[in-house]
């Protein structure tokens, strides 16, 4: 029987805000609002994001020194367009259309919204930008601010990663190499796990890295795990859920690496003893990750 190849690498997370507004919406008079969606029962989630994310990693990277593709100016700004000399250009792609020049790689990294699990409350975060200079007074600010727990993931192409077909760059179908490819998933792979960014971070920092992941190495193209991962109010994760998504996706699984954090109760998950499930803390499971990555 032909042993199935692993195709991608999904996962599902859990981030927890404590007081922020990471990404903004339309500003409305002198209030700047926070990012909503309505679900159909009518309650209003707050959500960071994927390009939002994608921002972040990306400085991520150039903060660890790597050289990221130069914007082009244009009707639509694009980027060099040249996957094989940069991170940014293989993992999140680009669309480049002018005259002698159409092409356009699909991002093989997909990255999906972190959104609230619980509703927006209507909280609100009052700033004084007061003159000093003069005495003119201040002008009264505000922010609608929010707490609460983020459920969020992604999917990586893994047999299309530092792969380019003559369709997405100049010269002929070519690929990087091994090592190079592996060097890349390493770096945004770390990027993930030390995840910061948005507005507000001046005066309300947050933290919206991770702080419980699920990781499964596929077969089958399919982020099951965006649905698959939740908790309640006090951050405890709901084992039933995510137990039984990964049992009704486990012909498609090869592998689950868990990762665990102190500030979401994983109690339950690591009571669990499973061959082809591995439960680490966070850091642990990252590395884990990318010793099954190389392996591939």
């Amino acid at each position: 029987m032909k042993k199935l190849q692993v195709k991608c690498l999904t996962w599902g997370s859990l981030s927890k805000i404590s007081m922020g507004n990471p990404n903004a919406g339309f500003t409305e008079g002198n209030i700047q609002t926070a990012k909503k969606i309505i679900t159909p029962e009518g309650s209003a989630l707050n959500y960071i994001s994927g390009q939002c994310q994608r921002h972040g990693i990306r400085e991520r990277f150039a903060e660890v020194g790597e050289a990221l593709s130069t914007p082009v100016d244009g009707e639509v700004e694009t980027t060099l367009g040249d996957p094989a000399s940069y991170i940014d250009d293989d993992l999140f792609g680009y669309m480049i259309a002018v005259t002698g020049d159409n092409r356009k790689r699909t991002s093989p990294v997909r990255i999906a919204p972190l959104v609230s699990l619980f509703p927006y409350r209507g909280d609100r975060d009052l700033l004084t930008k007061t003159r000093k200079a003069s005495d003119k007074g201040g002008n009264m600010v505000e922010t609608e601010i929010y707490s609460t727990f983020m459920r969020g993931g992604g999917l990586i192409e893994l047999d299309r990663v530092g792969k380019f077909d003559s369709s997405e760059i100049k010269d002929k179908a070519t690929e990087i190499p091994v090592v190079e490819r592996n060097r890349r998933l390493s770096i945004f792979l770390d990027s993930l796990m030390t995840l910061w960014t948005g507005g507000k971070q001046t005066n309300i920092l947050s933290d919206i890295s991770p702080k419980f992941i699920v990781f499964s190495f596929q077969t089958v193209k399919l982020p099951f795990l965006l649905e698959a991962v939740s908790c309640d109010t006090k951050g405890k994760v709901d084992a039933a859920k995510l137990l039984d998504s990964l049992s009704n996706y486990s012909t498609v699984t090869t592998q689950v690496i868990i990762g665990t954090t102190g500030v979401i109760d994983s109690s339950e998950i690591e009571a669990i003893t499973k061959d082809d499930i591995q439960i680490l803390p966070i850091a642990e499971a990252f590395a884990r990750v990318k010793e099954t990555l190389f392996k591939l």
